[in-house]
């Protein structure tokens, strides 16, 4: 029996890249057989429909790079994470993974660094948040939603359990969900522990497209808008811990130290790699500080990075950059903390 990949790749849509898919069947591979990244052919598309070639020479050639099996579609079925390359075997402008590769191959610490992403999106039905009245109207303020229980406080939790047990069904390395704070608001969590920035990179882009899929079967939206209502309601980030091996050793809180004075330096170069719409989101309200200013402490939800409160008493660990917006691209932010931090090109 024929495997079934799903080729995925990030098209070149601005200011947001977007996720595309397309379905190869694999008739020389079997479903009962192990198969690996490298059985995996390569495949092209038509680029000059996301944007990432002309009509006159639209080929975009896609190179499977990372693969987990599909929970989906179920046993023989695989989620294959493709890199794009132009016609000439040079990667694609778009390519973000590629860029983040040749940040790592640079060596160091970088390649012991790890990451954690805290993916927050909302879900939509029709034109409004899910747990938001028709009828232009709103529903009481926010404050009871975050991490709350009861058909009143909260909403879509159908999609995410199914979400959830997607990603762990796919190997995913998802650490957990909760509630956030505005109604139809959630959060998940990819990587941690042992997990390096292409690895907890390529989850995070593999769970996107599985929130996606899983809500076409629902007939829900789930939006990386980084402030999808306007006023006084919470916006959407991806919050993004990182350490390297010197702020997880013993003594290791003067590398979290230094690591983060040296953000205060670069702060338009983190911006441009944090996501559209960030002045939106980072206004100095709602948990965040302004994009303009910057700022570090500890247990300090209002600075552009924390240190948590325990990280401080064990005096090594990690640090939270609290700027990334949800729809940022992880290989960006990977890669412009780690050239920051570790004074790479």
């Amino acid at each position: 029996m024929a495997i079934i990949a799903e080729y995925i790749w990030t098209d070149g849509f601005e200011p947001t890249r977007t996720l595309r898919s397309k379905t190869k069947i694999i008739p020389e591979l079997s479903a009962d057989a192990d198969v690996t990244i490298d059985d995996m052919p390569g495949w092209q598309f038509d680029g000059s429909s996301t944007n990432q070639a002309e009509g006159n020479a639209s080929d975009c050639l896609l190179q499977p790079m990372f693969m987990v099996p599909d929970s989906i579609r179920g046993p023989g079925s695989y989620l294959v994470l493709c890199e794009v390359f132009n016609a000439d075997g040079t990667p694609h402008a778009t390519n973000s993974r590629a860029k983040l590769r040749a940040v790592l191959e640079q060596g160091g610490e970088a390649s012991d660094s790890w990451f954690g992403y805290e993916q927050e999106y909302t879900l939509y039905e029709g034109s409004r948040p899910l747990g938001f009245p028709s009828e232009r109207r709103y529903p009481a303020a926010q404050g009871p939603y975050y991490c709350g229980v009861g058909a009143d406080q909260v909403y879509g939790r159908d999609l995410v359990e199914f979400h959830l047990e997607a990603c762990l069904d796919s190997g995913i390395s998802i650490v957990g969900i909760n509630a956030e704070v505005m109604p139809g608001q959630w959060e998940y969590q990819i990587g941690g522990p042992n997990a390096g920035p292409l690895l907890a990179s390529d989850h995070l882009w593999l769970s996107r497209w599985l929130l996606y899929r899983i809500g076409e079967d629902l007939g829900v939206a789930a939006t990386l808008d980084p402030k999808p209502v306007p006023g006084d309601w919470n916006g959407a980030g991806m919050h993004t811990n990182f350490s390297t091996a010197a702020m997880r050793a013993p003594g290791g809180i003067s590398a979290v130290h230094a690591a983060a004075d040296k953000m205060a330096d670069h702060i338009d170069a983190h911006l441009a790699a944090y996501g559209a719409g960030y002045e939106m989101r980072l206004t100095g309200h709602h948990e965040t500080c302004r994009y303009d200013e910057y700022k570090w402490g500890v247990s300090d939800r209002t600075a552009s990075v924390r240190i948590p409160a325990l990280v401080a008493k064990n005096e090594c660990g990690y640090l939270e950059d609290r700027r990334p917006n949800a729809n940022a691209d992880p290989y960006d932010v990977a890669a412009v903390l780690l050239k920051t931090t570790l004074d790479l090109h």
